[in-house]
């Protein structure tokens, strides 16, 4: 009853704006911490499903506005919608924003109405790998949306990333980064994948999608991926337009 009455209480501190296909909720607190808010797209057919989206930012930078727009095509096209923020490096270190992510999603479980006993995850750069984290370590996600993502983290000697992130460069510390690295989780109950990225991205070569893909191909897994020609991780994420097309519609294929 308690847990109950809280929750009824941080929804209500939450502020609404409406459109003609969904209720905005901003800024709803899933958990104690300032950056524990996510905003809710509430679709007016109660019986769609959830997809949860994490930004990027280099887990130290940026929040859930950025997602604004991945988040308004997918509750215009009949999704629930978390848009979350999570803590950040390097105040706050591995695992933390991916237990933030678990938070938000058993938070979205015991609070929200939506379709099915799975959610969907959307994350970009940073977001993408906190996504496929919790993703490929629990059941109850239906299928992953992943872009521009670092899905192997030792490929990275002194990234100024992720050293904030996990607290040292990797020589001494091998064994963390892979530990914290998507493509080391990868099994053959993993959920089906959407992966997009950039070919001309330098800050996270789409050589690591590509391995991933590869590595997830020889689990069996069901993967699709989108090269988005000639751009880099940052216009890759503002400009394209067609990876969100295209994940838009895997999610609608494995959801709705």
């Amino acid at each position: 009853m308690r847990s109950f009455i809280v929750s009824l209480i941080l929804l209500s501190c939450a502020s609404y704006k409406s459109s003609g296909e969904f209720i905005l909720k901003e800024n709803i607190s899933y958990g104690n911490h300032e950056r524990h808010k996510g905003d809710f797209y509430e679709s007016k057919n109660s019986n769609a499903p959830l997809v949860v989206i994490v930004h990027g930012g280099g887990w130290k930078a940026r929040d859930k506005s950025d997602m604004r727009l991945i988040a308004e095509s997918l509750a215009t096209n009949g999704f629930h919608v978390f848009n979350i923020n999570y803590r950040l490096a390097p105040e706050y270190k591995h695992p933390a924003p991916i237990k933030d992510l678990a938070q938000a999603i058993q938070f979205a479980f015991e609070n929200f109405k939506f379709k099915g006993k799975k959610i969907g995850l959307w994350g970009y750069s940073a977001g993408a790998h906190i996504s496929l984290l919790h993703a490929l370590q629990n059941d109850n996600i239906a299928a992953v949306v992943s872009g521009g993502a670092p899905y192997d983290l030792s490929w990275y000697e002194h990234s100024p990333y992720i050293v904030p992130y996990l607290g040292y460069d990797r020589e001494g510390h091998i064994q963390d980064y892979l530990e914290a690295s998507p493509i080391n989780y990868l099994h053959e109950k993993a959920p089906p994948l959407f992966l997009y990225h950039g070919i001309q991205d330098d800050l996270v070569e789409h050589a690591q999608m590509r391995v991933f893909y590869t590595r997830a191909k020889l689990k069996g897994l069901e993967v699709k991926t989108y090269d988005v020609g000639f751009w880099g991780h940052v216009k890759t994420f503002v400009f394209a337009s067609k990876p969100v097309e295209l994940g838009v519609k895997f999610l609608k294929d494995k959801l709705q």
